[in-house]
């Protein structure tokens, strides 16, 4: 369980908002739920995990990117490397 809570007002990073969300559902599953606080805790709950899943996406697409551009780079080899494959007009690779 992460010690380092955001400042109230900011929103969490990604690991203190899983550790609090860890400790809500613990919270949740135990015997003695105090009724009058189980709606914030839940509420907390669901803004927790759309902050989770935002961070998510925005991580996602980021990797998306990187790997677009690693296979962009490789294209021009393959191309290159396709080329020197193809057989010559004898009917031999170049090579």
């Amino acid at each position: 369980m992460s010690t380092d809570r955001a400042e109230p007002g900011s929103e969490p990073s990604y690991g203190d908002a899983l550790d609090e969300l860890e400790d809500l559902l613990d919270d949740l599953e135990g015997a003695d739920v105090d009724v009058d606080v189980l709606a914030e805790r839940v509420a907390r709950g669901v803004e927790l995990i759309r902050l989770c899943r935002a961070r998510l996406d925005v991580v996602t697409a980021d990797v998306d990117a990187v790997v677009a551009e690693l296979v962009a780079m490789d294209e021009p080899a393959r191309a290159t490397t396709d080329d020197a494959a193809e057989p010559t007009e004898a009917g031999e690779p170049d090579g």
